[in-house]
């Protein structure tokens, strides 16, 4: 294998992984839809969403991604979580 390959499988065990913690994601979002059900609460909590982006920002920045880029993977799985928490998936 050369090493261009070898970097590419790299890329698609990485991005296994990712599904993955993708799919936990979800598993947990759904619980938390349950919850907030349960408990009469409503799916978008804005004060939430807020500190979600924020630390998403800060985390981006201390591990040298771009905040822009973080912030469309995040905007993605945020409204994947309400779909999951209203059961419009």
């Amino acid at each position: 294998m050369n090493d261009i390959e070898l970097l590419r499988k790299q890329i698609s065990e990485i991005d296994a992984d990712i599904i993955g913690l993708i799919a936990f994601r979800q598993q947990i979002s759904k619980r938390i839809g349950e919850y907030k059900k349960q408990h009469n609460l409503s799916v978008i909590d804005p004060a939430r969403e807020a500190l979600l982006h924020e630390f998403h920002r800060m985390t981006s920045i201390d591990h040298g991604v771009s905040p822009e880029l973080s912030k469309k993977v995040f905007e993605v799985l945020i409204e994947e979580s309400r779909k999951v928490q209203t059961d419009e998936q």
